[in-house]
């Protein structure tokens, strides 16, 4: 029995050898890497020896004190970073600063090319502004060469609308709109100057103004279409020589007189439109005070007008206004009108187309319609130098006023 025991313990001791000489050094590594911060030295246990205590604690300690540092380090950055914070805070606008100072002659640069872009864009709006407060101004040579510049940039509804916008449109304004518009040399652009000045016109309430006598002046030879004329001109020139007609069935001769003034060639252009009458207008009027009219006008070419139109109405009406009698009682007047004119004549130059025109004048106070009426120009002028305008007993009155 005992001989067995000796016998199997020596087996033991022979397999344990033989184990340990085989094992790998990866094997028998008894290794701490603490975390991973530092890497241990291997320790190399033997069987059934006890690990070197002092090459194990050694590594530990060494781990151990390194994670103080690092913790300390920690510590140290977390108890430091609102401070560090803080400095970088201050640091901010000082950097600021100086990127500022570094960017300004940049800027500079920057914003003149950036007005240069804005000015160009500028122009056209400062030139249209400036043809329209031209215009408005009646500084007409620079609105020509202001409009020349534009080269068609703003068409012609466009630049009557920015006036209308200016909500002050006077007549003085249309009447500079109106001779701007004279002076276009295309007659298609007028057109449409004239067509965008209509409504103008009307919203303005200027239709009873001397504007729609220069309008329809103007207009009347640009448009092509009898349509165009009718729908741009017949309206409010109808409505402005009925108020010229009422104006002289009721003997008020101011506004005919300060157009005739003003605007001569455009008053004759019309004068037979407005020295039209109605039977009411000619009933009403005051026939020996509305001939006096003619010799008011300083122009003989209205004295002339006038005095022919006023003859023809008095012709027309005269059958049934009473015959002889009604014209021996308004026709001297219209005589002496004549002589007037005569003498304005024989002042100024005495020309041959006026004279020729005084004695078909005076031939038409005969009306060859009328073979009863055998009174001419001379019976009449005699009549008003023997009788008076208003009978033979208010000679003395009309000869003092």
């Amino acid at each position: 029995m005992g001989s067995l025991a000796v016998r199997l313990w020596t087996v033991l001791l022979l397999l344990t050898t033989a184990a340990s000489g085989q094992q790998t050094p990866e094997q028998s590594a008894c290794v701490s890497h603490a975390g991973a911060i530092l890497t241990a030295p291997l320790i190399h246990c033997h069987p059934l020896k006890a690990c070197d205590g002092e090459a194990i604690l050694k590594p530990y300690l060494a781990l151990y004190q390194q994670c103080r540092i690092n913790a300390s380090e920690r510590a140290n950055l977390r108890d430091n970073f609102l401070f560090r914070l803080n400095h970088w805070h201050d640091d901010h606008p000082f950097l600021l600063e100086t990127v500022a100072k570094a960017y300004e002659p940049l800027k500079a640069a920057l914003e003149s090319e950036q007005d240069a872009h804005r000015s160009l864009r500028l122009v056209p709006e400062l030139q249209r502004k400036q043809l329209i407060y031209s215009i408005e101004a009646g500084r007409l040579e620079d609105a020509h060469i202001l409009h020349m510049t534009l080269k068609g940039q703003w068409k012609p509804d466009q630049i009557v609308s920015a006036i209308q916008d200016g909500y002050h449109v006077n007549p003085t304004i249309m009447e500079h709109l109106l001779e701007f518009v004279r002076a276009i040399p295309v007659r298609k652009e007028r057109a449409a100057y004239y067509k965008a000045i209509v409504p103008v016109i009307r919203n303005f309430k200027l239709t009873l103004t001397y504007v729609t006598l220069l309008f329809a002046g103007d207009a009347t030879g640009v448009f092509d279409t009898r349509k165009d004329r009718d729908d741009y001109i017949s309206q409010p020139l109808t409505v402005f020589v009925h108020m010229l007609r009422w104006q002289l069935a009721n003997l008020e001769f101011e506004f005919h007189l300060s157009l005739a003034e003003r605007f001569p060639r455009y008053y004759s252009l019309h004068i037979e439109q407005i020295f039209f009458f109605a039977p009411p207008h000619w009933q009403k009027a005051e026939k020996r005070r509305l001939f006096e009219i003619a010799s008011l006008f300083k122009a003989k070419g209205h004295r002339f007008a006038a005095i022919e139109q006023l003859l023809k109405w008095a012709h027309q009406y005269a059958p049934m206004r009473g015959g002889k009698a009604h014209l021996e009682e308004i026709l001297p007047t219209l005589a002496l009108e004549t002589e007037k004119l005569r003498r304005t004549v024989e002042q100024t130059g005495k020309s041959s187309a006026e004279l020729v025109r005084l004695k078909k004048l005076e031939e038409k106070f005969v009306s060859k319609k009328d073979r009863w009426n055998t009174n001419t120009y001379r019976t009449y002028l005699h009549m008003i130098k023997t009788k008076g305008k208003f009978g033979q007993h208010r000679m003395e009155m009309e000869r003092k006023g």
